[in-house]
């Protein structure tokens, strides 16, 4: 907030291009209103390009960010989290079955996040991303900073 009240919002962004074209991006992106972080998760679709019109989604509430916490505060080496859409009031898209997302600590630095969506086929979609230790920090500090807005504290 700026001296004159004025909330400023901007999706936390990683971009991890590859010349081999199997790189991925994520973003997180808090929304206070509706007690949650999104997390957008996309493959990568050309030289510094990624594939945003096939993204996972997935709606992260206080407990899966508390659990994603644990796991960068080193309180746990691996949170699974998994989500079944249809049993969403606000579910819209009836084509996906459940969503997942695995977050680890590697081994020696760094961390894993791994998001995946399985269709109502039974076709599973993942995107894969690693976070170096300095920018899990910065992940931790605004996914804390998440629940404190969420809870309005």
């Amino acid at each position: 907030m700026d001296s004159v009240g004025t909330e400023y919002a901007k999706k936390l962004s990683f971009y991890k291009p590859n010349k081999r074209g199997t790189g991925a991006a994520m973003q997180f992106d808090l929304n206070a209103a509706r007690e949650c972080v999104f997390l957008d998760a996309a493959k990568q679709a050309g030289e510094q390009k990624f594939d945003w019109g096939s993204k996972i989604v997935l709606k992260l509430g206080v407990a899966d960010i508390a659990k994603i916490l644990a796991v960068l505060e080193g309180k746990t080496e691996k949170a699974d989290l998994f989500h079944d859409p249809t049993k969403s009031k606000l579910a819209t898209d009836s084509s996906v079955k459940n969503s997942a997302l695995s977050v680890q600590k590697g081994a020696g630095f760094g961390y894993y996040f791994k998001a995946s969506t399985q269709s109502a086929a039974g076709a599973v979609d993942a995107v894969q991303l690693a976070l170096s230790d300095d920018e899990a920090v910065l992940l931790r500090v605004l996914l804390a900073r998440a629940l404190e807005k969420i809870y309005k504290w």
